[in-house]
């Protein structure tokens, strides 16, 4: 069951929607404000959080900047205003849509399950950079560790790799394992080379 918070000062509102979502099969918090939003969802996990601009106390940008500081839920935002500066300033926020109210269940289902989507999305391309990135860290160390040893044992490039390669296996652990072994082993021999050398100076 898909879950979505709802907050909005107007209590009419607020339980038009949740009661209409309700029906639609989420199960659905409501929140009048911001306060009462983080309480509701430091006792459950949301898959998103659908959010009234202007509200007495803390707005909801002040509430999505809180949001995307804890990186959880998403957001999307419903105001009775659609100037631009307010437009902007809920897309500088992270908000992954904006719908304009008034609005109804009916119209609220489908911006709910675009936004939910958009998140998912989101969510696979940055997991992707972040695998990406680590791949190339790993390459990178690998990399630095087979010129390590290229100078050390005076091989070319494959047979120092087949070299590292080979250690790992002897060891059984991961071959960026083993390179980050002697990086480390290297900086420390240089790091005490270099304060033997401080010494004498």
């Amino acid at each position: 069951m898909k879950s979505v918070l709802l907050v909005d000062d107007d209590r009419v509102v607020l339980n038009l929607l949740a009661e209409g979502l309700r029906d639609r099969g989420y199960r659905v918090g409501a929140a009048q404000s911001a306060d009462e939003a983080l309480k509701l969802i430091g006792e459950g996990p949301y898959d998103l959080a659908v959010l009234d601009v202007r509200m007495p106390g803390r707005s909801g940008l002040e509430l999505a900047q809180t949001l995307k500081r804890g990186g959880d839920p998403p957001f999307v935002f419903l105001s009775a205003y659609s100037d631009e500066t307010v437009v902007r300033q809920a897309s500088e926020a992270g908000a992954l849509g904006y719908l304009v109210k008034p609005v109804d269940t009916q119209q609220l289902v489908p911006f709910i399950e675009a936004a939910l989507a958009r998140g998912k999305d989101i969510d696979a391309l940055r997991g992707g950079n972040e695998r990406l990135e680590r791949a190339l860290q790993v390459e990178q160390k690998t990399r630095t560790a087979v010129g390590i040893i290229m100078v050390r044992k005076g091989l070319d490039r494959q047979a120092a790799f087949e070299l590292l390669r080979n250690r790992a296996r002897e060891q059984r652990r991961k071959i960026n394992e083993v390179a980050e072994d002697l990086i480390a082993a290297v900086e420390t021999t240089n790091g005490v080379l270099d304060g033997v050398a401080d010494s004498k100076r």
